[in-house]
Formats: C-alpha cells, sequence, structure tokens
C-alpha cells in the first residue's frame, strides 16, 4: 500500500512539472526583461542568467557600498565615472580607471549591481552598458538578478570584491552614442526628456517631449517590445534621438530601449544643457517670510525682490530696473544631488550664489515634437520642501510693485523646518535658487 501511495505521489509530480511552463532558452528574467523581442536580434545578447556565466567572463560590480559580490568580482563604483558636478569623466580617466581595475578592452565583462543608496534600481548598470558601448567594449552583457539569485543559480558569494593585476586599457570611441550640445541645439535632433514631469516641467531643452525614463519599465524589467512602440511612437525612426535627464543615468534605460527598437539614440545630460546656457538676467536680491515661524495651519505671506542684472533684462523689464539694492543673497543647500527638486538643476560652476536651470516649458504629448515659445515676462514659483525633503506645496508668485514678487502658503499641519526654492523664468531662460528660505512651523 506505501509503494502505491509513493507511486501516485511521483506521477502527480511529474504531471505537474510537465504542465508547468518554462522559460524560453532566449527568455530573460524579471530582472531586466520578460519579453520576447522579435524585432530586437541584440537584446539576447545584452542580458546573461547567472547560470551562464564561463570561466573567461569578468564581473564588474558597479554597485556603491555593496555588501556582496559573485565570486571574483571586481568593482567600481558608477558615481566614480562622473565628476564632482556630475559630468562625465575625461575618456582617459576612465579608461585608467578600468585598466587599474585589471579590465582590457577585449575581456568578456559582464556588468552587475545596482544604485545601493538610492534603493536599488537597474539605471546604473544600464548606464555603465552605454559607457562601456561608447568607450568601443564589444564584449559586454549585464548579469541579472541580484545576490539571492545568484546564489540560487549555484554561484559563490563573497563579502569583498576581487583585485586583479593592472592593465592596459584602450578604447574606440562610438561618437555617435553621445550627443554633444552643439548637436542638440542644430536642431536636427528629436529631444527626449526622460526626467519625472515635475521637473520638466520646472525646466526643459526647449522642443523637447517628454517621457518618463519610467515609462519603459515593469518592476524594474524592460518592457514588452510591443509597449515599447506605443511608448516612443511619437518618435521618427529617420531621425535621430537625443534623450536626456539630469546626468543621463536613467535616461541609459530610456536610450537602450530606443536602441533595441531601432532608433539612433544618443545619450545627453540636463547638467551639460546648463552649464552651456546664458544667465536668466535678474537675481534674488531679497527673501522674507511673514509671520516666521508661523503656527500649523495659518497663512504665510512669501516676498521675493528681483533686480535685474543685464541690459537685456532692463529693456524688458522696466520695473525691475526700479528696485533699490544691489545686494546678492547666498544660496544655500546642496546643489550635487537630489534628483527630482529643485537641488538637482544646479550648476556648480556658476560663482554667483545662483542656480541655472534652463528654458521651460509645459508638458508636452509624444506626437508633440515643436519648440516652446520663450515668455518675456519674469515669472516666479516658490517650491516649499517639507522637512522629510518630500514636495509640500508649489505656487506662483504674483508681481505687485517694482521686482516684488509676492505668494501666500497655508502652513503644513505637520511642525518643522520648511525649505522654500523659488524657480525664476524669463525669455526661454530660468534660474532656481535653491533652498533661500527656511520657514518654521510650530504645533
Amino acid at each position: 500500500m506505501r509503494q502505491l501511495i509513493v507511486g501516485m505521489t511521483l506521477a502527480m509530480l511529474i504531471h505537474i512539472l510537465l504542465l508547468s511552463p518554462f522559460p524560453a532558452a532566449g527568455q530573460a528574467p524579471s530582472a531586466f526583461g520578460n519579453a520576447s523581442w522579435a524585432g530586437a536580434p541584440d537584446l539576447d545578447i545584452a542580458f546573461i542568467r547567472p547560470g551562464e556565466i564561463s570561466p573567461s567572463d569578468i564581473v564588474l560590480d558597479i554597485s556603491p557600498n555593496a555588501t556582496a559580490y559573485v565570486e571574483g568580482a571586481l568593482n567600481i563604483n558608477y558615481e566614480d565615472f562622473l565628476d564632482r558636478g556630475g559630468a562625465l569623466k575625461p575618456v582617459s580617466e576612465i579608461a585608467m580607471m578600468l585598466g587599474d581595475a585589471g579590465i582590457t578592452s577585449n575581456d568578456s565583462l559582464l556588468i552587475a549591481g545596482e544604485c545601493m543608496p538610492c534603493g536599488g534600481g537597474p539605471a546604473p548598470a544600464f548606464f555603465t552598458y552605454w559607457l562601456l558601448k561608447y568607450l568601443g567594449h564589444e564584449d559586454v552583457r549585464m548579469l541579472l538578478g541580484d545576490a539571492d539569485d545568484w546564489m540560487a543559480a549555484g554561484l559563490n558569494i563573497s563579502h569583498k570584491p576581487s583585485v586583479r593585476a593592472k592593465a592596459d586599457y584602450t578604447t574606440s570611441i562610438q561618437a555617435d552614442l553621445l550627443a554633444t550640445y552643439e548637436f542638440v541645439v542644430a536642431g536636427d535632433a528629436q529631444i527626449l526628456d526622460a526626467r519625472p514631469l515635475r521637473d520638466y516641467e520646472i525646466g526643459s531643452i526647449p522642443g523637447a517631449v517628454n517621457i518618463p525614463y519610467e515609462d519603459a519599465l515593469d518592476n524594474g524589467s524592460i518592457k514588452r517590445e510591443g509597449q515599447l512602440q506605443e511608448i516612443f511612437s511619437g518618435l521618427e525612426k529617420d531621425r535621430a534621438v537625443v534623450v536626456y535627464t539630469n546626468v543621463g543615468i536613467e535616461a541609459a534605460i530610456s536610450w537602450f530601449a530606443l536602441e533595441q527598437l531601432g532608433y539612433d539614440a544618443r545619450l545627453y545630460s540636463w547638467r551639460d544643457w546648463l552649464v552651456n546656457q546664458p544667465q536668466l538676467g535678474f537675481e534674488l536680491a531679497e527673501i522674507k517670510a511673514e509671520p516666521n515661524p508661523v503656527k500649523a495651519g495659518q497663512s504665510v505671506y512669501i516676498t521675493a525682490l528681483f533686480h535685474a542684472t543685464s541690459a537685456n533684462s532692463v529693456r524688458n523689464s522696466s520695473d525691475s530696473n526700479n528696485s533699490g539694492s544691489d545686494d546678492k543673497l547666498e544660496v544655500k543647500g546642496c546643489a550635487t544631488c537630489g534628483f527630482g527638486s529643485p537641488q538637482g538643476f544646479a550648476n556648480l560652476d556658476r560663482k554667483d550664489g545662483a542656480v541655472q536651470i534652463g528654458s521651460t516649458g509645459l508638458a508636452a504629448s509624444s506626437s508633440d515634437i515643436a519648440g516652446q515659445k520663450a515668455d518675456s515676462t519674469l515669472r516666479c514659483t516658490a517650491v516649499i520642501t517639507a522637512p522629510d525633503g518630500s514636495e509640500s506645496a508649489r505656487m506662483s508668485l504674483l508681481h505687485t510693485t517694482g521686482g516684488k514678487y509676492i505668494g501666500i502658503w497655508n502652513a503644513d499641519r505637520l511642525p518643522g523646518i520648511y525649505a522654500v526654492s523659488i524657480v525664476a523664468s524669463f525669455n526661454g531662460n530660468a534660474e532656481t535658487f535653491a533652498d533661500v528660505l527656511e520657514i518654521e512651523v510650530v504645533a
């Protein structure tokens, strides 16, 4: 009887296994992709599963402060490829960095890891993949999964990265993968702003269409080909597409999707656009809040005073020219981080205390690639950030007399210190004056 029961159980298990679906040989796990790409033959060679690693492969983990690595993996923090201001370091420095890690341009390289400080995500792996392709590294793929997946596939895990003897890394730059400022302003390419909508609305490259990079993802995986074709349907395939985010990290996801769909896609950064833009022509001379401190739920009057700083601004805004003081307000706050916040638009090359953010425009659909019109009126918006870093409120300031702008904020119910940033736009240019005022809300 016992043998009969065991036999029946085994038969049932075999039946279940035969009916269970198995992933196709070329199908990527959900870590980065989960679809069949009939029109994109390169997709299968862009990813590798943990069980497919060969002894000749070199794993490069690009995670900052990782605690688990595939045994034998090298580690270069992806942030080290950028300078302090967020620009890509010179090719010679990056090549030396790779060579010092023991990597040559002929190695079979597997990119692993993610952005640990910001809570994870595939963007750094896609960015490093793009970077190596830009350097001319032909044999590079992205390793799917995380430490749990690697262990489940039978790979040994180490708590420290490996060290290899130094090597010579030679580059063969693929210039058509990176857009320059001159290429962007030439006007021949389509411009794709891949940042979140709220950032796009504060300021963007004129004529840019907003398709956030997250639209190309589904739980951290690249969406199916048909879905992506619909998302990017407003873009023309016979024209180059310049795709950008703040420093280009997240834009690499959209770049990859566009490349797989057959577009001529080129990576760019909002930072580079800002560095090359003219100044706004106005300075923030004074800002105050009354009352301050304020009780939770009560009204606060926020007043900002602007002065014109250029002849062009004087001609276009005589009221601003009549204001009285030449003092400048020193801008506080960190300008190197804050993706999705006013600080994220910082231009570290500026020495005058003001932070430039480019030109403004309303959100556009993927089918609207028309240029945005400049506004010859100085417009001001106050962005109020809560103590936890989230945006509490955003409001337009009303122009009263001279260069004075006033707005009313109903103080948040949560006590604490609230930071105020001012976004000003004029004649197609804009600046954000980050964290220029603190308002204390008391119970």
